[in-house]
């Protein structure tokens, strides 16, 4: 995805001469960006001061830090926990259900069908 090539205090300028009275096209022509763009600022942005868009980026920064961590500490498990799962149940037998997921014998039926759309998928 692209990055942004506006800074996040630039963005809270162009906000703030909004907010002053400039019309909106005329900061998005000057800008370089679209009216989409300038509301999706407004929307993430709208309200903030410098101070409080430095702490919004520091906690953006510590919370990526923290999935990560927990992303490493989460594919790093013991094989012995996975061991405590429970076996699989065995398949229902009355809703045609098989081992490899197929209807088995061609005459065999394949189980209920559901959904909103069920009758036009499989012609019935």
């Amino acid at each position: 995805m692209r990055r942004c090539q506006h800074t996040a205090h630039e963005i809270l300028v162009l906000l703030g001469e909004a907010e002053s009275g400039v019309p909106v096209a005329e900061i998005c022509s000057t800008a370089g960006v679209s009216l989409r763009t300038f509301y999706r600022w407004r929307q993430r942005y709208g309200g903030l001061s410098s101070p409080a868009l430095r702490r919004l980026k520091e906690l953006e920064i510590e919370n990526q830090r923290l999935r990560t961590l927990v992303t490493k500490l989460v594919g790093v498990r013991p094989t012995s926990a996975r061991a405590d799962k429970p076996a699989p149940r065995p398949l229902r037998q009355d809703c045609g259900s098989t081992p490899h997921g197929g209807a088995g014998t061609p005459g065999q039926a394949r189980g209920a069908v559901i959904g909103r759309y069920a009758s036009v998928r499989y012609g019935r």
